[in-house]
């Protein structure tokens, strides 16, 4: 929801009323003083979407008969806000005021606001929790309290740009130097208006912490890491990749959901939990780059770590989402800053005694090594792997080895892997939003054969035929979309591997 995006950053700022009106930036207030955020302002169209998004039909029908209305609005994460909805001109005036704060006036606001800070929180340090009992219940723990982070001044600009892309829903934010910003919503590049932001903006932007920056930066052309915009639990946090390129610097920021996702937020199919009940193996979430392999994985584990007693070790690039306390004990690593690399990682975890193991991604042969050896030593390995479809992925992960160990390679694999997930984002009925449509192989015994005979090629007609066994294929997903009226049929047979197959589903209706 836009406007439970605001009001996180409303708490992270620490101000206790935001106040929304048309043609102006969004408004924080804390004990009477006002600060305008740095971004464009508000249409009435995204008024409305906004009032929309937290009104149901009474109070739309109290609003048009008596022109104002009184409500309450609590956040996913549990921010409990008054709210007031008073016209202005053609539109509406919002204001949210925190049920903590005390009692404001609410009134126009124009004023320039001083920018937020921004805090980057790469270095996460989580102790061993000794109780494996659900606790009490408990805010997750922010990066604030798990890791010794560093507050840098933010730059006006980048803010801006951040804030706009977290208001639009944007899931990718991206500035490079001496070119104008875009955002990515619904899978579209946008070009956005705004001044240009300089490789020297950028270096200044992340303060102190560039000298962590830089080896990586000089090492590899680009950096990989977190940050949060602002300080406090519900500060809005990016995953960010910083990158060298012919003109200077380049950014691409990816605002990180505060709150962890379940499968059924994602529109995934409860059947996907079975993936963690496996006690050793390897599992697979395959799909192409922002297409949400991470996420689902990140689901899976949360439900994994509420409901059961198990020893989970993460090894990330960077740490994206923190775990709450759980049943589970979680223990998570980060690249660079717990662990050198994922292989080393993964060797490491063979002497913690976890029960399952998370590997953000399967980058080159000694992490695909580890893995293997990790599944075929009684651990539940999972992973992501960049590819199109369950038969690629079983050639990838073959193909980074030498021929002469590719038999061997294959014999482990089909003794080994579970399932392979495919997962894609595509365009929904309702844009800019995209809808998730996944494909999932179990690895039976003819999947297994196929897979130590090299015969990858004839995993897609397992799949169609392995429903009796649990398999998914991509148009069955496909047809229930579009039954659930999410996804049309056009965008829906376009993107099914076989149309006729996904007819064939969508007639069973």
């Amino acid at each position: 929801m836009i406007v439970d995006g605001l009001l996180e950053m409303l708490q992270s700022q620490g101000a206790d009323t935001l106040i929304l009106q048309p043609s102006s930036p969004p408004v924080l207030s804390r004990a009477g003083e006002r600060r305008a955020l740095s971004m464009p302002g508000l249409g009435p169209e995204m008024l409305a979407e906004i009032l929309a998004e937290f009104t149901n039909d009474a109070d739309r029908a109290v609003l048009e008969r008596e022109g104002s209305l009184e409500t309450q609005h609590e956040t996913g994460s549990g921010l409990e806000f008054a709210v007031a909805v008073k016209p202005a001109g053609s539109s509406y005036q919002l204001v949210f005021r925190s049920n903590r704060a005390p009692a404001i006036r609410a009134e126009t606001a124009s004023a320039a606001v001083e920018p937020p800070r921004l805090t980057l929180a790469p270095s996460v340090k989580l102790e061993p929790r000794a109780v494996l009992a659900t606790p009490a219940a408990s805010p997750p723990p922010t990066l604030d309290e798990l890791a010794t982070s560093t507050s840098v001044g933010g730059d006006p600009t980048i803010d801006g740009l951040l804030e706009r892309g977290l208001l639009e829903r944007a899931s990718d934010v991206l500035i490079s130097h001496g070119r104008s910003p875009h955002l990515r919503i619904g899978g579209d590049l946008v070009e956005i208006g705004g001044a240009e932001v300089s490789s020297d903006q950028l270096r200044a932007y992340f303060g102190v912490q560039w000298p962590r920056i830089a080896p990586a930066l000089a090492a590899s052309g680009s950096a990989d890491f977190a940050i949060e915009l602002g300080s406090g639990p519900n500060a809005p946090r990016f995953r960010v990749n910083l990158f060298r390129q012919i003109g200077g610097l380049a950014a691409a920021f990816r605002p990180i959901r505060r709150e962890l996702p379940t499968l059924e937020e994602l529109g995934l199919g409860a059947e996907l939990h079975a993936l963690t009940a496996f006690r050793h193996g390897l599992v697979l979430m395959t799909g192409p780059t922002g297409s949400g392999k991470s996420t689902t994985l990140v689901a899976l584990l949360e439900r994994v770590n509420q409901t059961q007693p198990k020893h989970i070790i993460t090894i990330e690039d960077p740490i994206e989402y923190v775990y709450p306390p759980g049943r589970a004990l979680v223990h998570q690593r980060e690249l660079g800053v717990h662990v050198d690399s994922f292989s080393a990682g993964l060797r490491a975890a063979l002497r913690e005694c976890p029960d399952m193991i998370l590997v953000g991604e399967m980058r080159d042969r000694e992490t695909v090594a580890a893995a293997l050896t990790a599944a075929e030593t009684g651990h539940l390995v999972l992973s992501t792997l960049h590819c199109s479809d369950a038969s690629s992925a079983v050639n990838r992960i073959i193909d980074v080895f030498p021929e002469h160990r590719q038999t061997q390679v294959r014999e482990q694999l089909a003794a080994s892997l579970r399932a392979v997930v495919t997962q894609s984002l595509i365009p929904g009925i309702h844009a800019p939003r995209r809808v998730a449509a996944y494909e999932l192989m179990r690895v039976n015994t003819p999947v297994a054969a196929k897979i130590r005979d090299g015969r990858g090629h004839q995993l897609r007609s397992e799949i169609q035929k392995g429903r009796s066994d649990g398999m998914i294929p991509l148009e069955l997903t496909l047809a229930r979309l579009v039954r659930e009226r999410r996804l049309s049929e056009e965008v829906a047979r376009r993107t099914a591997h076989d149309p006729r197959l996904f007819d064939e589903h969508l007639r069973k209706r």
